[in-house]
């Protein structure tokens, strides 16, 4: 079994934030001033040592490879940030690759909704994602990712680089956008790209907005928060999925209506986990699956935030061993963990100073157990 690990690029400081949010902004200072209202929270939290790093300097991005191959982690999974042909939080996958002395894999989630100021519960935008249906802009990004995707550290299934899509349903030219991609990866010699959507939500035309997509992935905690997780009602259940097929702007404002009536929610990590197992072992072929640390986005969402109760690195360990059994049953061969260092929703595997690394050896010890257990029906190139 690989084991691959969402990478957040935010702490680092760039012009754009100190604009929207302040002069030296970066996600550490909502880290740094997080405070728990409730007894059943461990917030604020810290990293081992006071390790606040500045991902603006290539050293820490490659302390941070190192550690990750130290304790077994297969890969990162890269936030990528591209908005029709600008660039945003690119520098760590930059260094990443400069970087020839780990053999860390990597690949990239194209993040591709708007910057909105949505977790403070208003829902201006900041950065419009708009999808413009623009050849030029499409071969920009295609070349800036091709880079990438020729290294022999990135992932492939069935010799095609894996390409996420966080919000696939958000670009109405989707399948001519995958059309195009695989046109010009042909041309540069490779057998194509392979689409991978997250499905962070139900939607109301699941199939027809992600038919041209290879495979999809089961983000979790968002999923199950999102489709199962709240007291909602069957009524506007049914509006949720409806509009989360509509475009984003016609969402934002279900966003904001949803931020101004929640109010904070804790969560049973053993049940929340026992769910995830019972999705995993139904699901088809197509579907792969992740699995959380922790969570506790109180650092972003303050007396409306979700968290869990009834975490350790014990539970963890157990609950990404029956994944790993189910995933293996089912000749599937990765399992991604959200994250490595979301640290302002409390979802990290990096070593903070309560937990210290026992997070990381949990992934060690299942690396040593299951690392070698790749299926022959499992289709993720090795190396």
């Amino acid at each position: 079994m690989k084991y691959v690990a969402f990478y957040f690029p935010q702490f680092q400081q760039i012009p754009e934030n100190d604009r929207w949010w302040g002069s030296g902004f970066t996600d550490w200072d909502l880290v740094r001033h997080a405070r728990a209202h409730s007894s059943r929270q461990r917030q604020p939290r810290k990293p081992l040592g006071g390790n606040f790093y500045d991902l603006s300097d290539p050293d820490a991005v490659a302390r941070q490879a190192e550690l990750a191959e130290r304790f077994g982690l297969y890969a990162f999974n890269f936030y990528h940030y591209w908005f029709d042909g600008r660039l945003m939080l690119g520098r760590p996958a930059e260094y990443f690759l400069q970087d020839k002395s780990h053999n860390l894999k990597f690949c990239f989630t194209w993040a591709n909704e708007s910057w909105t100021r949505q977790w403070v519960g208003n829902p201006e935008i900041l950065l419009r994602q708009s999808h413009r249906p623009d050849p030029k802009i499409w071969a920009k990004h295609f070349y800036y990712l091709v880079a990438y995707f020729s290294d022999h550290r990135y992932i492939r299934i069935d010799g095609r680089p894996v390409f996420f899509i966080y919000r696939p349903e958000l670009n109405p030219h989707l399948c001519r956008y995958v059309a195009f991609f695989n046109h010009l990866a042909v041309k540069e010699g490779l057998p194509g790209v392979y689409f991978i959507g997250l499905r962070s939500y139900p939607l109301a035309v699941e199939k027809k907005a992600t038919a041209c997509l290879d495979a999809h992935l089961r983000f979790q905690p968002r999923y199950i928060m999102n489709s199962e997780g709240s007291n909602r009602g069957l009524l506007m259940g049914k509006l949720e999925c409806f509009l989360r097929s509509c475009p984003e702007a016609m969402q934002l404002p279900l966003a904001l209506v949803k931020h101004r009536l929640s109010g904070a929610k804790a969560y049973d990590y053993d049940q929340f986990c026992q769910r995830i197992i019972e999705l995993a072992e139904r699901d088809p072929e197509d579907h792969l699956q992740s699995i959380i640390v922790d969570w506790d986005n109180t650092a972003r969402y303050g007396d409306k935030s979700r968290f869990f109760t009834g975490v350790s690195p014990e539970r963890f360990a157990h609950w990404l061993e029956q994944l790993t059994r189910v995933e293996l049953s089912k000749g599937r061969d990765m399992i991604f963990i959200n994250a490595w260092n979301e640290w302002s929703e409390g979802a990290y595997l990096e070593p903070d100073e309560v937990v210290g690394y026992r997070n990381l050896e949990v992934v060690r010890t299942m690396n040593q157990r299951y690392g070698g257990n790749a299926c022959s029906g499992s289709r993720s190139d090795s190396g």
